[in-house]
């Protein structure tokens, strides 16, 4: 086998069209569509549109009076109750992000629509809004504390989100940051003016305040990690999807090998013709694998999309890495097979030619499954790079092997039998 996996591999780095076929093609169109879909979150959306559903536990109003009774309780002298009531008055949290979702520019992005939580839940599983963005009761209240007065805990916005691979998902939260941000700024500002204008009064609390108002805004998602980013997304559909061109590469040099007898010979010195079968499954397995891991440690080099000090991370990408080139072996044993049975390039050209695309844009290398009909991400689930992409991106998300236990156990199965298919079509030693 080590011969035969020696042999193919310095075959292939001797044909430079292949290689840049499986190395950089793929480099390039995740450099493309992430600069692409990057420039579309940039500004260009005329034609991106989302619904999110807004549940409003807390009651601003009731919030600010509450905080100004605590100051009134406090004893602070009257110059700096009177500008801390005037500070509230600029900084009302929930206001604040009124004002922003208001704003032309994410408006025009996004409709929002005030339901209450069994309503936004409902919505959110029959996929008629994106995202729920919770505003917890006392949420003003607990805010105004911690920003002004560094008292208490704080409060956070709590979103839940569906899939979290979703370009729109991704959109929502870079707009709930930027909220976060400018509370965060305007809270400093208004900490500076009371700082200038009342001495040392509040001095002693002015640094202590902007650190932990840091804190205040906090988004809670379903995943345990950030949001897929475009190079992240695009890294892994361009890998799963040229990593199936590999099988049609090396049935491919099968195919010459057997128009030049070089495989007769092979069979000559005595060799099972299994024995070269399993060569070639072994070595587009090899191939593959190396092919997954260099497209991701070159995107991650270049454009830091995965973090490199993280074994764990690299520990489950290896796994699905594996499994998927397993299955990738297998349909090139099943090529090889038809091949040398029919004596015929044809099927590899098909296979590269038209079944890697369909099997591309239904598994979602294109573009997010999430943005076609829920039929097509069903039957994208069920395609090896389909099931290779979904695995990929939930281990991103939870670092959590059971919840991508169920697509690396469709790819194993669909490997099982292109292997077994594979074994029963190749012709036996008395038939060639």
């Amino acid at each position: 086998m080590g011969n035969f996996l020696r042999k193919d591999l310095l075959v292939l780095l001797r044909d430079r069209t292949e290689l840049m076929i499986l190395l950089l093609m793929p480099i390039l169109l995740i450099v493309i569509l992430s600069f692409a879909l990057r420039g579309i979150l940039g500004g260009d959306t005329s034609d991106f549109h989302m619904d999110v559903a807004f549940v409003i536990e807390d009651d601003e109003e009731q919030g600010v009076i509450d905080f100004i009774e605590d100051l009134e309780t406090m004893g602070m002298p009257p110059e700096v109750m009177m500008e801390l009531e005037r500070v509230v008055e600029e900084v009302k949290p929930y206001t604040m992000l009124e004002d922003l979702m208001n704003n032309e520019s994410v408006s025009n992005m996004v409709t929002v629509e005030e339901l209450d939580f069994s309503e936004a839940e409902e919505a959110l599983k029959n996929e008629d809004v994106t995202a729920i963005l919770l505003i917890p009761e006392d949420f003003t209240y607990h805010s105004l504390k911690k920003m002004l007065l560094n008292e208490g805990d704080g409060s956070e916005l709590k979103m839940t989100v569906k899939d979290y691979s979703s370009i729109r998902t991704d959109v929502f939260l870079s707009i709930v940051n930027r909220y976060v941000n400018t509370v965060n700024f305007e809270t400093a500002i208004s900490q500076a003016l009371i700082d200038l204008g009342h001495g040392d009064v509040l001095a002693d609390r002015a640094e202590g305040e902007v650190m932990e108002a840091r804190e205040f805004g906090g988004v809670e998602s379903i995943s345990a990690r950030e949001p897929i980013t475009s190079f992240q997304y695009y890294t892994v559909s361009m890998a799963v999807m040229f990593v199936l061109f590999v099988g049609a590469t090396i049935a491919s040099k099968a195919y010459v090998e057997k128009k030049q007898h070089v495989f007769n010979r092979i069979i000559l010195s005595n060799r099972h013709p299994i024995v070269y079968l399993g060569g070639k499954m072994i070595s587009a397995s090899v191939i593959s694998f190396l092919q997954l891991i260099i497209l991701f440690l070159v995107s991650t080099l270049a454009f830091r999309t995965f973090p490199l000090d993280e074994p764990a991370f690299w520990g489950g990408i290896a796994i699905i890495a594996i499994i998927l080139a397993i299955c990738v072996g297998g349909f090139a044993s099943l090529l090889t097979a038809l091949t040398v049975k029919y004596e015929n390039d044809a099927l590899n050209h098909i296979f590269s030619g038209g079944i890697v695309t369909l099997l591309a844009l239904v598994g979602g290398s294109f573009f997010p499954t999430s943005e076609m009909p829920e039929i097509i991400g069903t039957i994208g689930n069920w395609t090896p790079n389909g099931a290779a992409l979904t695995a990929f991106l939930k281990w991103m998300q939870e670092l959590d092997m059971t919840t991508i236990l169920p697509y690396l156990i469709r790819i194993v199965a669909l490997a099982a039998i292109l292997i077994i298919s594979s074994i029963l079509i190749f012709p036996k030693r008395r038939s060639l």
